[in-house]
């Protein structure tokens, strides 16, 4: 008897041990929420996907910013404008094949296209969009985040946002990128500080020659040409973004540097140093009219090369007073860290110079 009872408490434990082993090889159940919150500009809070794989980017700048936080293969529609900028195509060449819904013309998008794109997430500036569209987009059930543009703090919580829509291993990246961006501004802005005003050089900043605009006070443009030595002509008369300005206004300002924005082989500056309109200037006098450089997207504007823009201007401004700056090393460098490219000498030219690589 007492050999049976041995035997039967012996099978029961084992039979309970198999159990309870097999209880314990169940995978548990996934604590992975489906669903995560982000904050924009506006104030709204954005439910998203925990996981975010596919971005529209409604915002041409901010196309670039995703490229450099790594996020390239996750954008699913991007803008007309990005698909035509030389160096965004050498560095992700699939930018060209993705669906455009947005245009050139602000606020407009082809929502057909939009909702085919099957986007986690849409991705703009502030204001972007009316708020039909706005109804559109909640309609068609896409979140939309929505991010600011006009200073330095603002470029800085905009690659901040985008990193927190992207996922963890983009907000790292995002915050090292501003970290780099504040070190650049703190180098530059400890020499300049204390030069006097008689020692800056007025500058005018206009996108084309073509189309006059100009950046004035409380503008991210006024604010690096103020840390790179200079003074802003437009600041004492404009305020805010892109305001229209004519060849009067120009002659009256009479700047001692006009930088100009992008056009293909130089065109803008070379249009300026022979039309009548300008020569009183002292630009066109000196020869002093720049190409502003132009990478994946131009540095001037809101977009990840802002970084690189405020060592260019510095050493363009006041080159005595950063004697060891080499801006090609440096832009060799961004590009290496990133967007994992690594520059040669003639691409640093041709960016520096903004021409097609």
């Amino acid at each position: 008897m007492k050999s049976r009872s041995f035997l039967w408490l012996s099978a029961s434990v084992l039979i309970a041990t198999i159990v309870l082993s097999g209880c314990g090889s169940r995978q548990p159940a996934s604590s992975t929420p489906a669903t995560r919150t982000v904050t924009d500009s506006t104030g709204a809070t954005i439910t998203l996907p925990y996981t975010v794989n596919r971005v529209a980017d409604a915002w041409h700048a901010n196309n670039a910013v995703v490229l450099m936080l790594g996020a390239g293969k996750k954008l699913v529609a991007t803008t007309t404008v990005v698909q035509t900028i030389p160096w965004f195509i050498k560095l992700d060449p699939q930018i060209t094949s993705l669906p455009a819904p947005f245009t050139s013309t602000a606020g407009e998008v082809n929502m057909e296209t939009l909702i085919a794109s099957r986007p986690d997430v849409l991705l703009c500036s502030a204001g972007q969009f009316t708020a039909d569209t706005m109804a559109k987009f909640k309609d068609a059930n896409i979140p939309v985040v929505q991010m600011p543009a006009a200073t330095f703090t603002d470029l800085k919580t905009t690659v901040s946002i985008t990193g927190q829509v992207l996922g963890p291993q983009e907000a790292a990246i995002a915050a090292d990128y501003n970290s780099y961006l504040d070190g650049n501004i703190q180098r530059v802005s400890s020499v300049t500080a204390s030069i006097p005003a008689s020692q800056r050089p007025t500058v005018l900043h206009t996108s084309q020659y073509a189309i006059l605009s100009t950046d004035g006070a409380n503008s991210l443009i006024d604010a690096w040409i103020n840390y790179a030595g200079g003074v802003d002509v437009a600041s004492k008369d404009i305020t805010g973004n892109q305001k229209s300005i004519t060849a009067e206004q120009i002659a009256a300002w009479n700047p001692d540097v006009i930088i100009v924005g992008t056009a293909p082989n130089g065109t803008n500056v070379q249009a300026i140093l022979s039309d009548p309109k300008w020569a009183s200037t002292n630009a066109v006098k000196n020869k002093r009219v720049y190409a502003n450089p132009t990478g994946v997207y131009l540095w001037d504007r809101y977009s990840a090369e802002e970084a690189l823009q405020i060592l260019w201007a510095a050493k363009l401004l006041q080159p005595d007073k950063f004697p060891t700056l080499d801006v090609a090393k440096e832009t060799k460098a961004f590009y290496s860290k990133y967007f994992h490219y690594n520059l040669t000498d003639s691409d640093v030219n041709s960016i520096l110079n903004a021409t097609a690589p």
